[in-house]
């Protein structure tokens, strides 16, 4: 039966990180908490690079819209690696039980390839996948604000996925319980605020080349 991914391929580095921390932890194996912490920043960051850095790489750096991702992407990076300094100390090995758990369901096979990123509900899957489809074939009716409409959608979602379910395998206090809930309001806020702005002024090549990518990332499977 098919399903609705969102995923990206992680570094190679990276991912063979993952992979060992996974199958070390299911022997009762525990890696050193330096190792979950460059884990979780090293995620982070693919999540960024996937939705804003590539982005900006594809609009050559010039335009509204590099300058809106490169100002999220900021916001993004300095917020998360700051937040996971802050609330990812000594890494319990309960903690680090969980945070096995949490990256194993993002390790996702998607057409046989191993990729970072969650299942998505089939009506919002569908979505996308209809909304690409058409901008593929060059129909450009009402395209921008129904690819926004998605994306406000996709925040949501990948807020649960990768925020939420990352800082809850987190055994916190109530001080660092604070900070994640800071944190992922200033994500959220800036998240929504550069979609909505994102494809206003971007020329139909760029608006298809853009989607282009997202359609390597949003996949039935």
């Amino acid at each position: 039966m098919s399903a609705y991914f969102f995923s990206f391929p992680l570094d190679a580095n990276l991912q063979q990180t993952l992979d060992d921390l996974i199958t070390n932890n299911a022997k009762g194996q525990y890696a050193d908490p330096s190792v979950t912490v460059t884990l979780a920043t090293g995620t982070t960051d693919g999540v960024i690079k996937a939705l804003a850095l590539d982005v900006i790489d594809i609009l050559k750096r010039n335009g509204e819209g590099a300058g809106i991702l490169g100002m999220l992407a900021s916001l993004m990076k300095s917020t998360m690696h700051t937040l996971i300094m802050q609330i990812m100390g000594k890494v319990s090995n309960s903690e680090q039980d969980k945070l096995a758990g949490y990256l194993g369901r993002r390790r996702v096979s998607v057409n046989g390839v191993t990729r970072f990123g969650f299942g998505m509900p089939d009506a919002i899957g569908a979505r996308f996948e209809g909304v690409l489809a058409r901008i593929a074939a060059g129909d450009m009716a009402n395209s921008r604000e129904d690819l926004t409409a998605a994306m406000y959608d996709f925040i949501e979602i990948a807020t649960v996925n990768f925020y939420d379910e990352f800082t809850s395998s987190l055994e916190l206090g109530f001080v660092k319980q604070k900070m994640v809930s800071i944190g992922r309001g200033a994500i959220v806020k800036g998240s929504h605020s550069a979609v909505g702005k994102l494809f206003v002024g971007m020329s139909d090549d760029d608006f298809k080349r853009v989607c282009a990518h997202y359609s390597s990332m949003f996949v039935k499977a």
